[in-house]
């Protein structure tokens, strides 16, 4: 292999591929990735044997070739080249991918492609085009309530919904759950999978890098065993989590007795002015309703704290409890000025949704005091 190419193309193409794959690995080969010429141009490829990202950058190509080499060295190399120098690449019959810019010169030690993991093939039968702004936004209001422990590997994803109903994005952790609703996808058929949340998160990171216009589309296949996303340039390959998703919908309040509306801004600081003296374990927030008045408070063992803010309730005395890093997290994703919270009573899940609008809603268990 032999190729030219400018180091703000390559560092950009490092850029793309270099989040989202786990580092803790016991193959040395995953610390590698590709590199390897096709179609005139240089394709980069990095995985972890759960998820995948193919990229493409602009080269000039002198000679076919492919090589894998270890992803930091190769980038710590690049990123302390010259700006204003081509580099050249190239790799010998002994696995050595020579770097040169200017009068400096590198070589790495690097492993044949045919060492490196096979990429599984995309099917693109069934595929999808969406939106990826709105489709990032989904995400980024749902994710932060999937679960991070392994035990819970079932919760460690998002389910995608797609019915006659509508297309549905679903986290949850056991303890809270956010649920996302659009129309249904056109041309689209009805499947229900769970994605990993690693995938998803690399995904949004990737559409705020590119800043897609809105004539851009996200490509999406969904197949019975993995899930692949694919924009301009570059490809996400992920396996999709198996299993039953909970049945989350049994756990939304259908029918609240107990409601009022607050503002946004004011009620996230103040929350997080509880948050403060609640205590690392175990650690609660009050909500305490009672004639048109909403009370915040939070206790330790050595800190207290008491905060006030006017609501239009003027049903009975009513106090509900909960985590405060719960309330903090659903206020800081939901958007819009004001929030509204509904209750049946206070040992069953509150509901939380922009006032006036049910595209994103969040339900949230109590805690016991």
């Amino acid at each position: 292999m032999k190729i030219n190419i400018t180091k703000a193309t390559l560092l950009e193409g490092i850029q793309v591929i270099s989040s989202g794959v786990s580092a803790r690995t016991t193959l040395p080969i995953l610390h590698n990735f590709l590199l390897e010429t096709q179609q005139g141009k240089l394709k980069l490829v990095r995985t972890d044997m759960e998820m995948a990202t193919v990229h493409f950058v602009p080269a000039e190509i002198e000679e076919e070739g492919s090589i894998t080499v270890p992803l930091k060295e190769f980038s710590d190399i690049i990123k302390n080249l010259a700006d204003d120098r081509e580099i050249n690449l190239s790799s010998d019959e002994n696995n050595k991918l020579h770097i040169k810019s200017g009068k400096s010169k590198f070589w790495v030690i690097g492993t044949p492609k045919s060492e490196y993991p096979a990429i599984p093939e995309i099917e693109r039968s069934g595929k999808l085009e969406l939106d990826p702004l709105l489709l990032q936004q989904m995400i980024e209001k749902t994710a932060f309530s999937a679960s991070t422990q392994e035990t819970r590997y079932i919760l460690n994803g998002l389910l995608w919904s797609n019915t006659a109903e509508g297309f549905e994005i679903v986290a949850t952790d056991g303890g809270r759950l956010a649920v996302a609703s659009q129309q249904p996808l056109e041309h689209g058929t009805e499947f229900k999978v769970i994605i990993p949340t690693k995938i998803l998160t690399e995904l949004c990171r990737f559409i705020t890098l590119v800043k897609p216009e809105k004539k851009d589309k996200l490509e999406v296949n969904v197949s019975s065993n993995q899930v692949s996303f694919m924009m301009k340039e570059t490809t996400f390959i992920s396996r999709l989590i198996e299993g039953n998703f909970p049945n989350y919908k049994q756990v939304i309040p259908a029918k609240t007795n107990i409601k009022f509306d607050v503002f946004v801004k004011e009620l996230l600081a103040t929350t997080r002015r509880a948050n403060l003296c609640a205590g690392e374990f175990g650690s609660i927030v009050k909500y305490h309703l009672e004639n048109n008045v909403l009370t915040i408070s939070s206790t330790s063992q050595n800190m207290d704290f008491t905060d006030e803010i006017p609501v239009a309730y003027t049903g009975e005395a009513f106090e509900a409890n909960f985590k405060p890093q719960y309330i903090i997290d659903v206020l800081k994703a939901i958007g819009g000025e004001k929030v509204s919270f509904s209750f049946v009573n206070a040992s069953q899940p509150v509901l939380i949704n922009p006032v006036g609008e049910d595209t994103f809603k969040y339900v949230i268990m109590p805690t016991r005091a």
